[in-house]
């Protein structure tokens, strides 16, 4: 499974085909007896993080803008995120929130990000594919 799944309201997490190593460097080792591959110090259950609530640092901000669709929010805010990275002016709130989910995926730990539709269907449905990337690249970094 991926360790980062982004998911709505009414999504299971899905069993997908893992790659040699995952975006954080954790190496996946076979399980002989089961045959199946699985990543190393992966917890079995998820840590679920809600990326739409009103309370959450990295909410898009931009869906709910008149004569903009869902699409265009996202590309906006993906556009913002790596632009603000770029400046280094992100705001202590969403550093802390990023640096969390990291340690997070460091420790093993698979997270879910959910947002508030009902299904996530591709990228353009959701600002957590920008979110994920995010993750997977600071984790990569350190």
């Amino acid at each position: 499974m991926d360790p980062i799944q982004v998911l709505g309201q009414k999504d299971m997490r899905r069993e997908v085909q893992i790659k040699n190593e995952n975006m954080a460097g954790q190496l996946l080792v076979k399980n002989i007896f089961a045959e199946e591959r699985y990543a190393r110090g992966m917890s079995r259950t998820s840590k679920k993080h809600y990326i739409n609530r009103k309370d959450c640092p990295v909410k898009n901000h931009f869906i709910g803008l008149q004569k903009w669709s869902r699409e265009d929010a996202v590309t906006a805010f993906d556009t913002y995120l790596w632009s603000q990275h770029q400046k280094d002016a992100l705001e202590k709130s969403v550093k802390d929130w990023f640096n969390a989910r990291v340690k997070e995926l460091m420790a093993g730990h698979n997270i879910d990000l959910i947002d508030d539709i009902d299904f996530v269907k591709g990228n353009d449905d959701s600002h957590g594919y920008t979110l994920k990337n995010y993750i997977e690249y600071l984790a990569k970094e350190l």
